[in-house]
């Protein structure tokens, strides 16, 4: 029996996109459809392949406190 995954977007996570409701609905199903697949690991670049300044921009945006107020 395979585990059925489960796609969870964390409230808030799409607040500084500037995007439609319709296209944030689009960019969500994406996302749940590549996980789905599979495709989304497939697809994945390993963070210490990535060059310095991109590494960076990632471990500066994980480190960025999150807006708990909504």
């Amino acid at each position: 029996m395979t585990k059925k995954k489960i796609v969870e977007f964390e409230e808030g996570w799409a607040d500084e996109l500037d995007i439609t409701p319709d296209e944030l609905l689009d960019l969500m199903r994406g996302i749940t459809q590549l996980v789905e697949t599979g495709e989304i690991f497939e697809e994945a670049i390993p963070v210490d392949e990535l060059d310095d300044d991109e590494r960076e921009e990632i471990y500066n945006r994980l480190n960025k406190p999150k807006n708990t107020r909504h």
